[in-house]
């Protein structure tokens, strides 16, 4: 029991690093939206979203389906050896034929290219250069998740977004409002905090630079159907969204969208601390099949986490009114209704998010790829019915669609798998939908205060079904080593609870 405890300990002071780390990195990229959305306006914001939509392709294609095979596999060498080398190698030689494939397509179709995203062809291998830099930092990020060097992967995070906001603010005048010098701040921020990154890492962890056909094998064996998942996500996420848009809607739609979906996207990367967190602690519990821990995580500590996170979504729909126009101007005032539909669909994302790294721990990426492949499909006949006929709020709509297929898929899987009653994490989302419903009803005063009282008597209903804040739960919660303000606040529920 007391290796149970240390080991959630640990993951509560990873938890902890790459959340302040994190959400730093996420300070600045609110600060470097603010200014982007006042010198761009909403047409030149939505065109570098389809800029940034061209990168992100490019890494789903080439580099994205290996990430998850560089994490589980050096997690496990680096527990046995201390290193991560032959991962790490046996990764890269399983991605370079694809990058090399994509500059000769890139050669072949630069024109095509540059004519959608109505740029140069200069520009358009900017962009490629900004896809190879970045997928370059992932890499070592993912190397830093590998060896468990949570800290250090924060301030890549950190760093990543401090040197683009820098270079933002630097920029001539003649070029503060063109979206492709943007681009060119993020290849070099990219460039940059690599370079740092790849000399933290250090000859220890990545040499010898060799990877034997047993470790390149396995690569190929566990990211084979990560290929299939990962392009038709493409279809999946919002870049398909972004297309859909360009085409039935004016660009400065597209830029109120973009907005949207980039603050939804700072509220997801908790989703991303915990799944990016979760892999390796799932993936050594299932190597020692530790079924009864995994249970105790999901049943005794997810609900707590799960329904606080959906209160912070409830605030943020609850502010999304007044704060949106006052940060980024009144033009983009727009963007809060989609907002508010993001926030409902990003409480899905946490379930996925939650339940996504223990399927990878039991190796079952090819489940992973049919729950990709239905809740893709999902994504792209909803975003076509709905945003012609609702605009950008269908394009939100579609989303929280397809982010709730994908997290009922999941935690049915776990359910049958683990006898996990799964629901009770799926209800968990009640207070954000509660407030988002009386957001598409009512409105001035009597939103917010239905808002607040409907989040409230959410929580209590929560508290009553689903059996929270039990004693038994307090004893599990109070071992985990968590900030002082943290633990005194959780004590003092249990304790008004209880009492």
């Amino acid at each position: 029991m007391q290796s149970v405890v240390r080991q959630r300990d640990g993951f509560v002071r990873s938890f902890l690093s790459v959340t302040v780390g994190n959400y730093g990195a996420i300070g600045l990229s609110f600060a470097l939206n603010v200014i982007l959305t006042w010198r761009l306006g909403a047409e030149q914001f939505g065109r570098l979203a389809l800029l940034i939509m061209a990168m992100q392709v490019l890494t789903c294609l080439i580099s994205n389906w290996t990430v998850t095979a560089l994490v589980r596999f050096g997690a496990k060498e680096y527990a046995r050896t201390g290193t991560i080398a032959e991962s790490f190698w046996a990764r890269t030689l399983v991605v370079a034929p694809w990058a090399g494939g994509a500059v000769l397509a890139l050669a072949v179709w630069q024109e095509q290219a540059a004519t959608y995203l109505a740029v140069s062809t200069g520009a358009v291998w900017l962009i490629f250069a900004y896809f190879l830099l970045s997928s370059l930092l992932l890499t070592f990020g993912s190397a830093f998740q590998a060896s468990q060097q949570m800290d250090r992967y924060a301030v890549t995070l950190f760093a990543d977004k401090a040197l683009v906001l820098l270079g933002v603010l630097l920029l001539p005048v003649p070029y503060d409002r063109d979206p492709v010098a943007v681009i060119g701040c993020y290849a070099l921020s990219s460039l940059v905090v690599s370079l740092w990154a790849m000399a933290s890492l250090g000859r220890r962890l990545l040499l010898p630079a060799h990877a034997g056909r047993a470790a390149v094998a396995d690569i190929w064996k566990f990211s084979l159907p990560m290929i299939v998942s990962t392009w038709a996500g493409i279809v999946g996420t919002q870049w398909v969204t972004y297309a859909i848009i360009k085409h039935y809607l004016p660009l400065s739609d597209l830029g109120l969208y973009s907005l949207a979906n980039q603050v939804a996207g700072v509220v997801q990367q908790v989703t991303i601390i915990s799944s990016s967190l979760l892999l390796p602690h799932f993936s050594v519990l299932v190597a020692n099949q530790q079924e009864g821990e995994i249970r105790a995580l999901l049943e005794k500590v997810v609900p707590y986490g799960m329904v606080g996170f959906s209160l912070m979504l409830s605030l943020c729909a609850l502010l999304a009114g007044p704060v949106i126009p006052l940060l980024f101007g009144p033009t983009f005032a727009g963007a809060v209704p989609p907002l508010i539909l993001l926030l409902v669909a990003t409480m899905a994302l946490a379930l996925f998010s939650t339940c996504m790294p223990l399927v990878s721990a039991y190796g079952e990426t090819w489940v992973l790829t049919g729950v990709t492949l239905l809740s893709a499909l999902v994504n792209l006949v909803a975003a076509l019915l709905l945003i012609p006929a609702y605009g950008i709020n269908g394009a939100a709509l579609a989303t929280m669609l397809t982010y709730a297929t994908a997290a009922a898929l999941l935690l049915g899987l776990i359910h049958r798998r683990l006898g996990v009653a799964t629901w009770r994490l799926a209800a968990m989302g009640l207070p954000v939908l509660v407030v988002a419903l009386c957001s598409v009803w009512l409105g001035g005063v009597s939103y917010y205060l239905a808002g607040v009282l409907g989040a409230a008597v959410s929580v209590c209903a929560l508290s009553m079904a689903c059996g929270l804040f039990e004693r038994d739960d307090l004893a599990m919660l109070v071992r985990a080593d968590m900030p002082l303000c943290i633990k005194s606040g959780l004590i003092k529920v249990f304790s008004e609870k209880t009492s």
